[in-house]
């Protein structure tokens, strides 16, 4: 069984994160939206996956936020690196979920931020 990185279907930089994050892990981690797989983990509340991505591991441990998100990405060899320093780093971890909450409460309007970026490139 692999790692399942849970996210919001329906929100456009989640979207955009879910496709960077899966370029860098690979076949090594699965990738699905709440909205289709919530029912399948009634440990984690509606609430909890409206907040922040929740990373189910092969031996059923849940983590959320940032934590999740380095610990995916450790699925990647070179970047091991950043789930050691938040591991390793109290303050680092404080800042990092501290910076992740923010941008989770703020989503949408990143995600408006990324689609005139985007056109901004055409």
């Amino acid at each position: 069984m692999k790692p399942i990185l849970i996210y919001d279907g329906n929100c456009g930089f989640c979207l955009y994160w879910i496709d960077i994050w899966g370029k860098k892990t690979k076949d090594r981690v699965e990738y699905a939206p709440y909205q289709s797989v919530s029912d399948q983990f009634p440990q984690v509340s509606l609430d909890q996956f409206k907040r922040s991505v929740q990373l189910v591991k092969p031996d059923g441990e849940i983590t959320e936020g940032a934590k999740a998100v380095f610990e995916i990405l450790a699925y990647n060899p070179s970047l091991t690196w950043l789930l050691k320093t938040y591991q390793n780093f109290p303050l680092f971890a404080k800042v990092a979920e501290g910076i992740y909450y923010f941008v989770a409460k703020n989503r949408s309007t990143l995600s408006s931020v990324l689609r005139m970026k985007s056109k901004d490139k055409l």
